[in-house]
């Protein structure tokens, strides 16, 4: 084996290449002449290439010496740089094994020149094929959040607690109407200026603070041109080493035009609700003109049954389908002849049948119109009893919903209540001692209710 001259001028005598090269290094270690063949390689260094021995290597080298390198220019550059400056340090490179895998070196040189003026290189090489890639990955998924970043249809942001934009994104840029990112970022209230009711930054500060998050912040920004736009916030919390919000990211969408649609369609409910309970009101004034009392009771009605549907804890939907049906329950009596409606005794015989017929009539006249509840259905019912002994249909039981039970323990209690034509106001105790003798045909909840709501003073008598 050749020995290779001293490392250093300053070396007295020639020292072991097997000394210098240090076979069993895990490094990769060559030695070159000064016109750049491989001299002496060690076993990581072959390996590296593919070889199994470094005198396999070196003969491949020998017999093409450029054959590792994938641009050939990258030999030439390195050995000029060698020569030129004496040292060459973390050069990088792409080369190319035995096999033909393509894989990235780092090579680092030095010259060494004996006593007698002869020129050697001595260095090692590096795999970082795997830092490359991790390279490559990092700034692949940098470049993709960029890109992510600035052409995001929402408006992007990172934002200091106190209020200063640190980084936005042009979609919010626009969004608020400023000339520039620049211009959004360099002043240090920029954002917590936006904020047409302080309080709604103050509520998204606090809770970035204890929540860490922020969903659907509805809010109204000023943009920077003066008008005035409703944005969604997400953000979250990023916090340093000692749990401090540093800073506010999230994202901002412009909400404006569907809160206009909000309120366009809140406005044309609100119209749309006044016309339906006007029609109601309408519907349930035609029996006014020929029976004062019918019309009266119906009001009365629908207030007390409305009032034992909250007590009972029914819903707001059914508290206002069991008002509608309340008002509307006697609209059938429009088809009895006065005469029975305004009778001072009691209706007997045909009389009576007549007056059955008023449930039927109600159902007729409201089952065409497009309720939001089945009014008509409830109508028809009021006068059923859980125990069958009712009329029109004689249903009882789980046939009778919870609308057609309060309905009718509302409709006896008002009529015994209040006056009629053929006799005084019998009171409510009256009712009750009804409703006790009947326990079976009445909703004993819906009796409950109702003893509640005159116990409160929710309805008076």
């Amino acid at each position: 084996m050749p020995t290779a001259p001293p490392l250093s001028p300053d070396a007295a005598a020639p020292v072991d290449v097997t000394t210098v090269l240090f076979h069993d290094a895990p490094l990769a270690v060559y030695l070159r002449g000064e016109d750049g063949a491989f001299l002496e390689v060690n076993k990581a260094m072959a390996q590296l290439f593919g070889y199994d021995t470094p005198g396999e290597y070196l003969e491949a080298m020998a017999a093409c010496p450029d054959q590792h390198y994938l641009d050939p220019d990258a030999r030439t550059a390195l050995l000029a740089e060698l020569a030129r400056a004496g040292m060459l340090t973390g050069r990088q490179y792409q080369a190319i094994g035995r096999d033909g895998f393509v894989q990235w070196v780092e090579e680092s040189a030095r010259k060494v020149a004996t006593p007698a003026g002869e020129i050697y290189y001595f260095g090692y090489l590096r795999d970082i094929t795997a830092e490359k890639s991790t390279s490559w990955a990092l700034s692949e998924a940098e470049e993709k959040y960029r890109a992510i970043f600035e052409h995001a249809v929402e408006g992007l942001f990172q934002m200091t607690p106190a209020g200063r934009f640190v980084t936005v994104n042009d979609a919010l840029r626009r969004m608020l109407a400023f000339p520039s990112a620049e211009a959004m970022t360099g002043n240090d209230e920029a954002a917590a200026h936006l904020f047409c009711n302080p309080d709604d930054r103050e509520a998204m500060r606090l809770a970035l603070e204890s929540e860490d998050t922020v969903r659907n912040l509805e809010t109204q920004l000023q943009r920077a041109d003066g008008s005035r736009i409703w944005v969604s916030i997400q953000a979250r919390a990023v916090r340093d080493g000692q749990g401090r919000v540093v800073l506010h990211e999230g994202s901002m969408v412009d909400v404006t035009e569907r809160r206009q649609s909000q309120e366009q369609l809140r406005r044309s409910l609100s119209r749309t609700r006044r016309l339906f309970h006007q029609t109601v009101t309408a519907l349930s004034k035609t029996v006014r003109y020929r029976d004062p009392y019918t019309a009266g009771h119906q009001d009365n009605v629908a207030r007390l049954a409305g009032a034992m549907a909250r007590v009972m804890g029914l819903s707001d939907d059914a508290v206002a389908c069991i008002r509608v049906a309340g008002q509307l329950h006697d609209i059938g009596k429009i088809v009895v002849p006065v005469r029975y409606l305004c009778k001072p005794g009691r209706l007997v015989g045909l009389e009576w049948e007549f007056m059955q017929q008023h449930a039927q009539a109600g159902y007729e006249i409201l089952k065409e119109i497009d309720f939001p509840w089945p009014v008509a259905e409830i109508v028809l019912c009021h006068h059923e009893r859980l125990d069958g002994t009712g009329y029109p249909r004689g249903l009882g039981g789980a046939d009778l919903g919870i609308e057609a039970r309060i309905l009718s323990v509302a409709d006896v209690l008002d009529a015994m209540a209040s006056h009629r034509p053929y006799r005084p106001a019998l009171g409510v105790e009256a009712a009750f001692d009804v409703f006790t003798r009947q326990d079976a045909a009445f909703d004993a909840a819906a009796v409950d209710a109702a003893r509640t709501v005159l116990r409160d003073g929710l309805i008076r008598y």
